[in-house]
């Protein structure tokens, strides 16, 4: 959206431009000024590029069932939000990469904890030691008879 020395928006072609207004639903307004804005454009070029590009729907119908005609005549892409297709297919690939390798370590803890031996008596002294009371204090006991009930 450029704009000239005066600071108003710069012409887009030779084309006048006039003043018009449309009555649009807020929502609407919003999800016009979201898609234009995703483009670089204004409300207005977004609008005219749906109509300069044939983007309308047709009052005739192809075949027997009726069909909305909203396709493009040529080989190029529709305007749209979605520029980040391919961003979007490689950060799924990414994802199940990333969910396979995150089984395949669960199903080795798996394994590796049915062959450790824990040694609970060296985990309750490496506790206690840790604590930052005397033996005979009172909370040192008490944990202690806790650690050993567990």
């Amino acid at each position: 959206m450029k704009r000239d020395i005066q600071g108003k928006f710069a012409i887009k072609n030779s084309d006048y431009r006039e003043v018009r207004s449309v009555r649009l639903t807020d929502d609407t307004w919003k999800e016009l000024g979201i898609a234009s804005e995703c483009l670089g454009l204004t409300r207005a070029d977004y609008l005219e590029e749906i109509v300069r590009r044939k983007l309308l729907p047709c009052n005739t119908w192809e075949g027997d069932a009726p069909q909305p005609c909203n396709t493009w005549k040529s080989s190029e892409l529709l305007p749209s939000i979605t520029r980040y297709e391919q961003e979007i297919e490689t950060l799924k690939a990414q994802v199940q990469n990333l969910i396979s390798r995150n089984s395949e370590l669960k199903e080795r803890s798996a394994i590796t904890k049915v062959h450790d031996v824990v040694d609970y008596e060296a985990l309750r002294d490496r506790i206690l030691s840790e604590l930052k009371l005397g033996r005979q204090a009172h909370a040192y006991k008490t944990t202690q008879k806790a650690l050993n009930r567990a």
